[in-house]
């Protein structure tokens, strides 16, 4: 059982307010973290309860997205200072880029299953800007929000469909172009709110002491050169990483 470090504010507060914030109950999860998650709220503002993710997880996700501790920093290969992708959802696409594909028959509390890996390359095609229905447009903001150049989304992506061992490849060729850096969180959030694959989310930063909040919406400068015009913004309410 982990205790969660709770927020100086909630995030129905202004800047200039203060908050009194409680632990309302820990939910269980069979998934994701590992360990029960707390659902919070603030004396000040009792306008609801809401779900406080540790760093890397997302609301319904089986896996993380990103590496991280539950206190936050990046876990990374101590030999190539890379993250260490295995411990996230691009397990699927790292095997499959090796020619491994899970067991089609498995026991039922085994997650490396086939049907598993093939749901995980959906979504890490989606998050990564590789996947064939991900349209130019944001294709363009997803290499925008990942800092990687929109021709290594195109050139990924034109290898999909020939096979597993393609489509993980593709994967892998933008994990290793990431830059790896203390924004590297933020921005694989906000490359999953462009792909709906899930809302727009708000995450506490104990440093600034500040919520930082998702910017898959702002017209940012792409990396390369591509129509400048962006798809609407989304109604989805913000989440709580």
């Amino acid at each position: 059982m982990l205790r969660a470090v709770l927020p100086d504010r909630c995030v129905f507060a202004l800047a200039s307010e203060t908050c009194s914030l409680l632990v309302d109950h820990y939910r269980a999860r069979k998934t994701g973290p590992g360990f029960p998650l707390a659902v919070v709220g603030c004396i000040r503002h009792p306008l609801g309860r809401y779900t406080l993710y540790p760093p890397g997880h997302v609301p319904y996700g089986r896996q993380a997205v990103v590496p991280c501790s539950p206190s936050g920093p990046l876990w990374r290969d101590r030999t190539t200072g890379r993250p260490v992708w295995l411990a996230t959802l691009f397990d699927a696409p790292t095997d499959a880029a090796v020619g491994q594909r899970w067991p089609a028959h498995s026991p039922s509390d085994d997650a490396r299953r086939r049907r598993t890996q093939g749901c995980r390359l959906e979504l890490a095609g989606q998050l990564l800007g590789v996947h064939p229905e991900i349209n130019a447009r944001p294709r363009e903001r997803i290499a925008t929000h990942l800092r990687v150049p929109t021709m290594t989304l195109r050139t990924a992506a034109d290898q999909w469909a020939t096979s597993w061992m393609a489509r993980g490849a593709a994967c892998l060729a933008v994990l290793r172009a990431l830059p790896v850096d203390e924004g590297l969180l933020d921005r694989i959030l906000a490359a999953g709110a462009i792909t709906d694959a899930w809302p727009p989310f708000q995450r506490w930063d104990p440093v600034r002491h500040t919520w930082v909040r998702c910017r898959s919406r702002r017209r940012d400068r792409p990396v390369a050169s591509a129509p400048h015009s962006r798809a609407p913004p989304p109604t989805n309410s913000p989440v709580t990483v």
